[in-house]
């Protein structure tokens, strides 16, 4: 592929990234805030929405990574970052260099969340536990159904 070519192809593969990026950061602030809420249906809303943004974020990162392989480079960031240098187009390398940056923050966002998740997870296993008075190591939401003493051997009318 012609330089030219690839710059243009390249660019527009970032360009994709930074829009899903920016669109995505709003929604994990709101993720955050109904992690720490107490309405479910509207995280649920906003997990939905969540999960869209990055559906359509992956599209770009697989193209992107198509073309960084057709230059003869790895798949993923560090590769596109040596290919950004090799191309030394001025408004690319500033487009990378605010998408990484943005896909940092939004790491840091979404692994911010993914802890608030586990903690409301935690309390409410040690919650069910005290009102059940089952044993605390048992996961809340993953395969209960399907053991015998799950989630529908216990009445909380009964305890």
């Amino acid at each position: 592929m012609e330089s030219e070519q690839l710059i243009k192809a390249f660019t527009a593969t970032v360009q994709a990234s930074l829009h899903g990026l920016e669109s995505l950061e709003p929604v994990l602030q709101r993720e955050q805030r109904g992690l720490t809420g107490n309405d479910p249906v509207h995280l649920e809303q906003v997990v939905k929405e969540k999960l869209a943004l990055l559906k359509q974020l992956e599209h770009s990162v697989l193209a992107r990574d198509r073309l960084q392989r057709a230059a003869g480079l790895a798949e993923g960031m560090e590769a596109g970052g040596r290919l950004v240098e090799a191309l030394k187009h001025p408004q690319l390398a500033a487009d990378w260099a605010t998408m990484t940056a943005l896909v940092q923050h939004v790491a840091r966002l979404n692994d911010q969340n993914g802890q608030l998740a586990l903690q409301g997870q935690r309390a409410t296993r040690t919650a069910l536990g005290i009102l059940t008075g089952r044993d605390e190591k048992e996961d809340t939401y993953s395969t209960l159904r399907r053991r015998t003493g799950g989630v529908a051997s216990y009445s909380l009318g009964k305890v």
